[in-house]
């Protein structure tokens, strides 16, 4: 079949390939988001355990540095299914009065800046990251290294890149639409 005229998602080769991106983007997506939830559960824990520690009064120094690695990688890994459906924090009371037409300009235009924004924040991640490793750095405890804490921004913000080229797919080949919310059905009489 030709897709003459066409975006070329209409296409079976086409289609089939963005449809085994989009599938393993969105099981990458997930794995994000069961490793954040795995990681907010161990948080819980190691903070229970900091507050009873301290409260003992027995100092364990390196504590305070895994507390702040968890919640960073707790973060990062938690917006990575965010920008897959562009579903971060947005302005839904201009967009909601934007016609349909303008609402696509916008996520295309939102999509473009999450993947070069993302992409940049990653480079310069992994850049800061192989020097720390290099130079061997410790986190502020002098006991840990601060190479898997600075991993958390190259990684997500990579995966937060590709998530964002997913929803730039998804916006040309119509397989995928944003979640709409009852204020967002409402207003475009849905």
């Amino acid at each position: 079949m030709s897709s003459e005229g066409g975006s070329g998602a209409e296409d079976p080769k086409y289609a089939g390939l963005l449809v085994a991106f989009d599938n393993a983007i969105n099981k990458v997506a997930m794995l994000a988001d069961q490793l954040s939830a795995i990681i907010c559960a161990f948080l819980i824990v190691v903070t229970t355990i900091a507050v009873i520690v301290y409260q003992l009064g027995i100092a364990i120094v390196w504590l305070d540095d895994l507390l702040r690695m968890l919640l960073i990688w707790l973060v990062y890994l938690g917006t990575v299914s965010l920008c897959l459906d562009n579903d971060h924090i947005s302005m839904d009371a201009v967009y909601l009065h934007m016609p349909p037409r303008m609402r696509r300009v916008m996520d295309i235009i939102i999509a473009f800046l999450g993947i070069g924004l993302c992409s940049y924040i990653a480079k310069i991640g992994y850049d800061s990251m192989r020097q720390e490793i290099a130079y061997d750095t410790l986190l502020a405890s002098g006991y840990l290294p601060s190479w898997p804490q600075t991993l958390a921004i190259p990684l997500c913000f990579a995966l937060m890149a590709v998530a964002y080229i997913s929803y730039l797919l998804s916006i040309f080949t119509g397989r995928r639409r944003r979640h709409l919310s009852e204020e967002q059905r409402m207003a475009e009489g849905l």
